[in-house]
This record gives structure tokens, sequence and C-alpha cells, in this order.
């Protein structure tokens, strides 16, 4: 075979993780836990998924094999960089990793590294998965996820009220 027809090095195992994705959400969409449920290809083997879960507004979870990340991208507007509450969800996330929570609830730094990025006060939640642990990063950034939204219905209830429209009642 030639070089010209060679397919690039890791593109089977790069499918291999997509197919893993998109079962484990695909199963979430099935049992109804998500709604409008929908899946766009992106260049590069990137995925987007975009589905309605835990409030009214759509989230966006986005696969990045090249770079071994799953994203939950603006998953948090109008939270600047500065702010107080910013230095409080990365210590609440920073927090995930620690060995006095049970393995169900935390992260494994040996499976996965979470952060949040935060460009123009939108925050994104970032799961880098290590070696190729795809069904173990799906499971934790969902669980993370919605842990999160836990902590702002405890912590800062008015920025719900404010930016996913959550009743005051």
């Amino acid at each position: 075979m030639t070089a010209a027809k060679r397919k690039p090095a890791g593109r089977p195992a790069e499918d291999r993780h997509a197919r893993i994705v998109r079962e484990k959400l695909q199963g979430y969409a099935d049992r109804g836990v998500f709604r409008a449920y929908q899946e766009r290809a992106r260049p590069g083997g990137v995925i987007e998924f975009r589905f309605i879960w835990l409030m009214s507004k759509p989230l966006v979870l986005v696969f990045e094999p090249l770079e071994h990340r799953l994203v939950f991208k603006n998953l948090l507007p109008n939270v600047p960089a500065r702010s107080d509450m910013y230095a409080k969800l990365s210590a609440y996330l920073a927090g995930r990793s620690d060995t006095s929570l049970p393995p169900h609830r935390r992260v494994d730094p040996r499976n996965a590294d979470a952060s949040f990025e935060n460009r123009r006060s939108s925050v994104s939640l970032i799961l880098a998965v290590k070696g190729n642990r795809y069904a173990y990063g799906i499971g934790k950034i969902l669980n993370l996820t919605n842990e999160l939204f836990g902590y702002l219905q405890m912590n800062h209830l008015p920025y719900l009220w404010e930016e996913f429209d959550v009743s005051q009642e």
C-alpha cells in the first residue's frame, strides 16, 4: 500500500472512541434523560452533541478526539473570570479530585483531569481523558455537570434565576 493510500495512524481508535461516546449519550437519550438529542460531525473527527438536560437551555457537549477531551461548551454564561463566583466554582471543581470523596463521586486523576475554561465570561467544563478511558470520561463529565448544578442551587441560586430562568419558588 502506498503512503498516499494509507489511513492516518490512530483512525480506528478515534472511531472506536467516538462510538463509545455516542453510544453512552444515545443511551441517556433513549431512556428519556436527554431531550431534543442531536449530533453533528465537525472536521477532525470532532462531534458536537446537543441536548436538553437539567435546565431548559440546550447543552453542547463536544468530543475532541485529537485533544482527548470532552467539553461542555459555554456551560455557564456570564461568569467573569475575575469574579468571586468563578473563584468558588474553580475551587469546587478542584475539590472533585479529593481522595476524601467516594470513588463514584471523585475524578480519578489516573483517568481524567477536570478544568474550566473561561472565555469572555462564558465557562466551559473540560474533561481531559487519559488512557482512552472514554466510557469513564463520559460518565464522569455528566456526573460533574449534575453535581455542579446542584452546587449552584445550594450556593448561587440567584445566578440560576437570572441565567437559566429557574423558578424562584
